[in-house]
């Protein structure tokens, strides 16, 4: 029998199936199948929440899902990135179960 993490480990290919949800994008120069999102695109930085050091500072949120194993070294908070040719800043990565969420931030 599987464990949960086990099970968990053998749906990363399906979630990040370029065929289903995934697509490639190039991330600090080199092509990988993931998901972007860019759920706050023209906003205003959350100043209260997340951004406290952008107040009145326009740009785009960037949510990265990549599995760990095809990325390697999680990136740092506050470390330069790129996203299909565009620069961001990474705001935080989050590991979970195998799959990285790196939320990033670029300005306008």
């Amino acid at each position: 029998m599987s464990t949960f993490k086990e099970m968990v480990a053998s749906d990363i290919p399906a979630f990040l199936n370029a065929d289903e949800f995934a697509e490639t994008h190039e991330l600090n120069g080199k092509k990988y199948t993931c998901i972007v999102q860019s759920p706050k695109e023209d906003a205003m930085f959350q100043t209260q929440e997340i951004y406290s050091g952008f107040e009145s500072t326009h740009g785009q949120v960037i949510i990265i899902h990549i599995a760990k194993d095809d990325y390697g070294e999680v990136p740092a908070e506050g470390e330069s990135f790129t996203v299909d040719g565009d620069y961001c800043l990474v705001d935080n990565v989050i590991d979970d179960m195998g799959i990285l969420t790196m939320t990033l931030h670029k300005n306008h």
